[in-house]
Protein backbone atom coordinates (compact mmCIF):
# COMPACT_ATOMS: atom_id res chain seq x y z
CA UNK A 1 0.00 0.00 0.00
CA UNK A 2 1.35 3.41 -0.96
CA UNK A 3 1.17 6.13 1.65
CA UNK A 4 0.54 9.79 0.93
CA UNK A 5 4.10 10.57 1.96
CA UNK A 6 5.72 8.18 -0.53
CA UNK A 7 3.34 9.36 -3.26
CA UNK A 8 4.30 12.99 -2.58
CA UNK A 9 8.00 12.09 -2.74
CA UNK A 10 7.61 10.57 -6.20
CA UNK A 11 5.48 13.33 -7.68
CA UNK A 12 7.32 15.97 -9.76
CA UNK A 13 6.34 18.76 -7.36
CA UNK A 14 8.07 16.99 -4.46
CA UNK A 15 11.35 16.33 -6.25
CA UNK A 16 14.21 17.66 -4.08
CA UNK A 17 16.24 18.55 -7.18
CA UNK A 18 13.95 21.39 -8.22
CA UNK A 19 14.39 23.55 -5.10
CA UNK A 20 18.10 22.65 -5.03
CA UNK A 21 18.45 24.06 -8.55
CA UNK A 22 16.57 27.19 -7.45
CA UNK A 23 19.07 27.65 -4.63
CA UNK A 24 22.02 27.13 -6.98
CA UNK A 25 20.58 29.65 -9.45
CA UNK A 26 20.21 32.00 -6.48
CA UNK A 27 24.00 31.89 -5.98
CA UNK A 28 24.47 32.77 -9.67
CA UNK A 29 21.97 35.62 -9.40
CA UNK A 30 23.64 36.87 -6.21
CA UNK A 31 27.07 37.08 -7.85
CA UNK A 32 25.88 38.44 -11.19
CA UNK A 33 23.60 40.95 -9.48
CA UNK A 34 26.45 42.15 -7.30
CA UNK A 35 28.71 42.67 -10.32
CA UNK A 36 25.93 44.46 -12.23
CA UNK A 37 25.03 46.73 -9.31
CA UNK A 38 28.71 47.49 -8.67
CA UNK A 39 29.15 48.51 -12.30
CA UNK A 40 25.98 50.63 -12.22
CA UNK A 41 27.03 52.30 -8.96
CA UNK A 42 30.38 53.31 -10.41
CA UNK A 43 28.75 56.34 -12.03
CA UNK A 44 29.08 59.80 -10.52
CA UNK A 45 30.03 59.42 -6.85
CA UNK A 46 28.65 61.63 -4.13
CA UNK A 47 31.08 63.91 -2.27
CA UNK A 48 31.01 61.47 0.65
CA UNK A 49 31.85 58.53 -1.64
CA UNK A 50 34.70 60.50 -3.21
CA UNK A 51 36.12 61.30 0.21
CA UNK A 52 35.90 57.65 1.28
CA UNK A 53 37.50 56.46 -1.98
CA UNK A 54 40.32 58.99 -1.58
CA UNK A 55 40.98 57.89 2.00
CA UNK A 56 41.00 54.22 0.93
CA UNK A 57 43.41 54.98 -1.93
CA UNK A 58 45.76 56.80 0.46
CA UNK A 59 45.80 53.90 2.92
CA UNK A 60 48.30 51.33 1.64
CA UNK A 61 49.92 48.27 3.17
CA UNK A 62 52.33 45.56 2.13
CA UNK A 63 51.53 41.90 2.60
CA UNK A 64 53.88 39.16 1.40
CA UNK A 65 55.79 41.69 -0.68
CA UNK A 66 52.74 43.10 -2.46
CA UNK A 67 51.73 46.69 -1.83
CA UNK A 68 48.01 47.32 -2.11
CA UNK A 69 45.67 50.13 -1.17
CA UNK A 70 42.63 49.52 0.98
CA UNK A 71 40.56 50.58 -2.05
CA UNK A 72 42.15 47.87 -4.23
CA UNK A 73 41.71 45.16 -1.62
CA UNK A 74 38.09 46.08 -0.88
CA UNK A 75 37.07 46.18 -4.51
CA UNK A 76 39.17 43.16 -5.45
CA UNK A 77 37.60 41.05 -2.70
CA UNK A 78 34.14 42.25 -3.71
CA UNK A 79 34.68 41.17 -7.32
CA UNK A 80 36.34 37.89 -6.30
CA UNK A 81 33.47 36.98 -3.97
CA UNK A 82 30.87 37.76 -6.64
CA UNK A 83 32.72 35.55 -9.14
CA UNK A 84 33.06 32.84 -6.47
CA UNK A 85 29.28 32.87 -5.87
CA UNK A 86 28.64 32.53 -9.61
CA UNK A 87 31.12 29.66 -9.98
CA UNK A 88 29.72 27.84 -6.92
CA UNK A 89 26.20 28.12 -8.29
CA UNK A 90 27.29 26.82 -11.69
CA UNK A 91 29.23 23.95 -10.11
CA UNK A 92 26.19 22.98 -8.03
CA UNK A 93 23.98 23.05 -11.14
CA UNK A 94 26.45 20.94 -13.10
CA UNK A 95 26.89 18.40 -10.32
CA UNK A 96 23.17 17.97 -9.70
CA UNK A 97 22.58 17.61 -13.42
CA UNK A 98 25.02 14.71 -13.62
CA UNK A 99 24.34 13.16 -10.20
CA UNK A 100 20.84 14.11 -8.95
CA UNK A 101 20.90 11.30 -6.40
CA UNK A 102 23.39 13.35 -4.38
CA UNK A 103 20.42 15.61 -3.59
CA UNK A 104 17.63 13.05 -3.67
CA UNK A 105 19.36 10.87 -1.06
CA UNK A 106 20.02 13.75 1.36
CA UNK A 107 23.81 13.45 1.33
CA UNK A 108 26.34 15.99 2.61
CA UNK A 109 26.30 17.43 -0.92
CA UNK A 110 22.84 18.82 -0.18
CA UNK A 111 23.77 20.10 3.28
CA UNK A 112 26.90 22.07 2.38
CA UNK A 113 25.14 24.67 0.18
CA UNK A 114 22.49 25.17 2.89
CA UNK A 115 25.17 25.85 5.51
CA UNK A 116 27.01 28.19 3.11
CA UNK A 117 23.80 30.01 2.26
CA UNK A 118 22.82 30.42 5.92
CA UNK A 119 26.31 31.69 6.82
CA UNK A 120 26.17 34.20 3.97
CA UNK A 121 22.65 35.21 5.03
CA UNK A 122 23.83 35.84 8.59
CA UNK A 123 26.62 38.04 7.28
CA UNK A 124 24.23 39.84 4.94
CA UNK A 125 21.80 40.54 7.78
CA UNK A 126 24.60 42.23 9.71
CA UNK A 127 26.44 44.07 6.97
CA UNK A 128 24.66 44.25 3.61
CA UNK A 129 21.68 46.00 2.04
CA UNK A 130 18.32 44.35 1.28
CA UNK A 131 18.93 42.71 -2.16
CA UNK A 132 21.45 40.08 -1.01
CA UNK A 133 19.38 39.44 2.11
CA UNK A 134 16.36 38.62 -0.07
CA UNK A 135 18.34 36.42 -2.47
CA UNK A 136 20.08 34.55 0.35
CA UNK A 137 16.78 34.02 2.18
CA UNK A 138 15.38 32.44 -0.98
CA UNK A 139 18.47 30.27 -1.52
CA UNK A 140 18.46 29.13 2.11
CA UNK A 141 14.77 28.21 1.96
CA UNK A 142 15.27 26.41 -1.37
CA UNK A 143 18.18 24.33 -0.06
CA UNK A 144 16.27 23.56 3.15
CA UNK A 145 13.20 22.46 1.17
CA UNK A 146 15.41 20.28 -0.99
CA UNK A 147 16.82 18.56 2.09
CA UNK A 148 13.34 18.10 3.55
CA UNK A 149 12.12 16.46 0.35
CA UNK A 150 15.12 14.18 0.04
CA UNK A 151 15.14 10.66 1.44
CA UNK A 152 17.46 9.77 4.30
CA UNK A 153 20.36 7.49 3.46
Amino acid sequence: MTTATSTARTSPGADPVRPFKAGAYGFVVLGAGHLALSAAASGTPTPEQRAADTAMRESAFTLLGLERTTFDVTHGMSIAMALFAIVCGLLLLTAVRHAPDLVRRRTAFGRVPLVASLAALGTALLLLPVPPIVVLTVTSCAFALSLRRGTAV
